[in-house]
């Protein structure tokens, strides 16, 4: 799906066509991720219409500040013998760097109906042995710090020598805990060849919070009792807040009411919905890197609003599942630095506060 996003800066259908066997594949991630199959993708937009959104003028835009930032790798003199904490011989020491890795039984009794009354004991039993585990030869070790590391197999060779414990306790180590690789080797390796400068340019944007289409309009599905109209609100003086698009589809319950409840606050001075745009249809996004591809990624957050003292607040209406996603959290981290940069602030709002009206706290 990721494919279809590189297309072009407008929306398309895109028919996929399966084979039996992995038709069968998708059905089974649906149903055991979304409790979806794929008849109820087929069927999800049987009940919306296709809208012409058209952009008032002028085009609404707002200064924004980004950050960019950029590392220099500044190559170290490596001394011979630093340590890199694997001391094997140092039981605490090897106790609290691998503890995390053990794998643990615990057998507890007394909690049995047939028990109760009796007094209730525990047994923990160390199955750390049963874990699979790489075997690694000292050219595979080198091989793979190489990779990670960019450097000559030669070099790796003598620098896993250098070090305080020596390239053979560095191998037994690891292959006890092969986690121990790449928690702590190579990025140890890594500190001791490398110091990382960081640098960080803060650059002025002003930019649209929507594009004009080539074609006068932008054309999308939605469901008609999502979608609101810029002369759906009667009071001209509340109209006046929002609508920089004659015609706002969203894409939830809770992202509609939300809008209503803001565009009623009399705090509230200005409004605009910005997650139903996407790529090339607005300025307004904000990159991140994505924690599951380590690709960066652009974000558009559903609301941009401006408080009557003058300070802007972007927000984002989650489902209560999906606070904690890591993605969302990334995009919050990212975006909670780009406002701090530009002077406004950030919030997610729980779809279930969003419907119940909590939305106060957006305002202060």
């Amino acid at each position: 799906m990721r494919c279809f996003r590189a297309i072009g800066e407008t929306q398309h259908t895109a028919h996929v066509y399966l084979s039996a066997d992995n038709l069968q594949i998708l059905n089974d991630e649906l149903s055991q991720n979304f409790r979806l199959s794929a008849d109820d993708l087929n069927n999800a937009n049987s009940h919306k219409q296709r809208y012409d959104i058209l952009v008032k003028e002028p085009v609404e835009r707002i200064k924004l500040q980004r950050v960019r930032r950029s590392f220099e790798l500044i190559e170290k003199e490596l001394a011979p013998n630093q340590e890199l904490g694997i001391n094997r011989a140092d039981k605490s020491a090897w106790q609290m760097l691998t503890g995390k890795y053990n794998l643990l039984e615990t057998i507890q009794s007394g909690i049995e109906p047939s028990q109760i009354g009796k007094t209730a004991s525990s047994k923990t039993i160390d199955r750390t042995e049963m874990r699979q585990k790489v075997e690694f030869s000292e050219i595979m070790l080198i091989s793979e710090v190489a990779r990670y590391l960019g450097r000559s197999p030669l070099e790796i060779e003598a620098i896993l020598q250098s070090t305080g414990e020596g390239i053979k306790n560095i191998l037994d180590a690891i292959n006890e805990y092969n986690e121990l690789l790449y928690d702590v080797v190579i990025p140890r390796l890594f500190g001791l060849l490398y110091d990382l400068a960081q640098h960080e340019i803060t650059e002025d944007h002003e930019v649209e919070l929507v594009r004009l289409p080539e074609n006068g309009s932008y054309s999308l599905m939605a469901d008609p009792k999502l979608v609101v109209k810029d002369d759906d609100v009667e009071d001209g003086l509340v109209s006046s807040k929002s609508f920089h698009l004659d015609t706002y589809a969203f894409d939830s319950r809770p992202e509609q009411t939300l809008f209503w409840d803001l565009i009623r606050e009399g705090a509230v001075k200005k409004l605009y919905f910005t997650g139903m745009l996407t790529h090339g249809q607005s300025e307004f996004f904000i990159q991140y890197v994505d924690p599951e591809s380590k690709m960066v990624r652009s974000y558009y957050p559903d609301f941009l609003f401006e408080k009557n003292d003058g300070t802007y607040v972007i927000v984002e209406v989650k489902g209560d599942n999906m606070i904690d996603d890591p993605i969302v959290q990334a995009k919050r981290e990212y975006a909670e630095q780009m406002a701090d940069a530009s002077g406004m602030e950030y919030a997610i709002i729980k779809g279930t506060d969003a419907e119940a009206h909590n939305f106060r706290f957006l305002l202060s």
